[in-house]
């Protein structure tokens, strides 16, 4: 009868504490949020986004983020824009090295798979978990500095005209 209560006492004991070092970790990556960057080794000059359109049905739309810096150390190196629960790639310019661009597509709606059996709806791609509450007209930079990733909070992003593309290249010849 004994043995039986620690038997008992142990299986209830075990998912517990395992249950406790989880929230550990998870606590650690909700600071990761507000750990904003109050004095960056860059200022920025514009930070805008403008919305486009292809002229083309098949040509999709989406939206572009700019990040322009008026001074920034040599050895930042920018990373990634947040942007409306999305992370885009910063791309940078060689000709303008202080200008930096997030490229959004917005992707057609993809199909779901709903089925009875689960083995097909493991086509579905779970979508990942953004690390930030933005509002729309804001984005945080992620960058690397000292050899440490730091990240820091653009408010009121500006919003451009929108770009409607031609339907064809008006310089091409058949």
């Amino acid at each position: 009868m004994m043995k039986n209560i620690k038997y008992i006492a142990i299986l209830l004991t075990v998912p517990l504490l395992l249950f406790g070092f989880s929230n550990c970790g998870g606590a650690k990556a909700d600071g990761l949020k507000t750990s904003f960057e109050q004095n960056p080794p860059f200022k920025i000059s514009d930070a805008y986004y403008q919305n486009w359109v292809a002229g083309v049905k098949e040509g999709g739309s989406g939206t572009n983020v700019h990040i322009i810096f008026s001074e920034i150390q040599p050895d930042v190196v920018i990373q990634n824009i947040y942007f409306r629960n999305h992370i885009l790639e910063a791309k940078g310019n060689i000709n303008e090295p202080k200008q930096f661009v997030g490229y959004l597509k917005k992707e057609s709606q993809r199909d779901v798979i709903m089925d009875a059996d689960p083995m097909k709806e493991v086509q579905n791609t779970p979508s990942k978990a953004f690390p930030f509450q933005l509002e729309n007209n804001q984005a945080v930079l992620e960058y690397w500095f000292e050899g440490k990733k730091h990240y820091f909070k653009i408010s009121n992003l500006s919003e451009k005209e929108m770009i409607p593309y031609p339907q064809a290249n008006p310089n091409q010849h058949e």
